[in-house]
């Protein structure tokens, strides 16, 4: 994969500085980099010995940065977002297009995804495009892999990143098609967990996991556990096979609709929730392409998400919100 021009001007223990101050621990970083715990370490103190003090408390778990390593972290950051505004400037005069590497769930790839590639790609030289949960998608955002991400609201995010809201997308039920010839449509939680089928959940260390396990949790909803998936095509899968019930998104449906006739979509009764997407990267970097994104992204939703959506699921005109 490539990497940002910046990468070429900073020096590794400047690029390995920054990378402990977003995840306060030398093994992870050595884990993203590749290399081992003592290396990382040994480029961290080389780093200390050429500027004159130190940057962590290293028996805190996780680290601790010193007052100084505070100061000149906040410095970098607000330098190589700068250097990358500067570059990006220098590269348009010089008819350089610049390299983006973005991170999109798996439930938008198809649609919204293809939508940001087909209008960007004139004014980049190379666009990088991978599909992830929402939970690896920000492991890969602090890892330097991506520069953006479309994601979930996630409970574990990290310091010193932007977060733009895109849209609230409500939740749908997701029915094997014999729940179709049930006289009564009317799908409360009590008659589903009762319907003889279990629920088909979301890995709970997914994002759609995180979100769903919370709301069941809150509202005190208890079903059988005996089917998690991390995909939403498998997901969708097992439904249309008549192995269990789920529920997800109207995004879901629709990267799944050559499914559609094996499977039926239901409103989702009180107690109800939705999702917010937002786009998310680094404070000071990429915020041009991000403001660009963004408005694709609300643009699309409002112009071929939602209408899409109102297809097989009416009611959930409401329930959407851009912006």
């Amino acid at each position: 994969m490539s990497k940002p021009i910046t990468d070429s001007i900073l020096s590794s223990e400047t690029r390995v500085f920054l990378m402990c101050c977003d995840l306060r621990s030398f093994s992870a970083v050595a884990h993203a980099l590749g290399i081992t715990q003592s290396a990382v370490s040994k480029i961290i103190r080389k780093f200390e010995n050429a500027i004159g003090f130190e940057l962590f408390i290293r028996n805190s778990r996780p680290l601790t940065l010193t007052p100084e390593a505070h100061l000149l972290h906040r410095q970098l950051r607000g330098l190589k977002g700068e250097m990358t505004r500067s570059l990006s400037s220098l590269q348009s005069k010089n008819y350089i297009k610049p390299i983006l590497r973005i991170g999109i769930l798996e439930s938008l790839h198809l649609n919204l995804g293809l939508a940001i590639l087909k209008n960007l790609l004139p004014n980049l030289s190379q666009i990088v495009m991978l599909t992830a949960s929402a939970n690896v998608l920000i492991q890969r955002l602090i890892e330097r892999k991506l520069d953006l991400i479309i994601t979930n609201d996630v409970s574990t995010e990290p310091s010193h990143v932007f977060r733009k809201l895109l849209f609230h997308e409500p939740s749908v039920l997701i029915l094997p098609k014999p729940f179709e010839k049930d006289p009564d449509q009317n799908w409360t939680w009590q008659r589903l967990a009762v319907c003889g089928l279990p629920l088909i959940r979301y890995w709970n260390e997914s994002g759609a996991g995180e979100i769903n396990e919370m709301f069941m949790k809150t509202h005190g909803l208890r079903f059988p556990d005996k089917i998690s998936v991390d995909t939403n095509s498998l997901l969708v899968t097992l439904v249309s096979q008549g192995i269990g019930w789920g529920f997800s998104r109207p995004t879901t449906v629709i990267e799944n609709i050559h499914m559609h006739s094996h499977f039926i979509v239901r409103e989702m009764q009180k107690p109800n929730f939705s999702r917010e997407v937002y786009l998310i990267g680094r404070e000071q970097e990429f915020v041009v392409e991000s403001e660009v994104i963004a408005e694709i992204a609300k643009q699309f939703v409002q112009e071929n998400i939602i209408p899409e959506s109102l297809k097989f699921a009416p009611w959930v005109k409401d329930g959407f919100t851009v912006g």
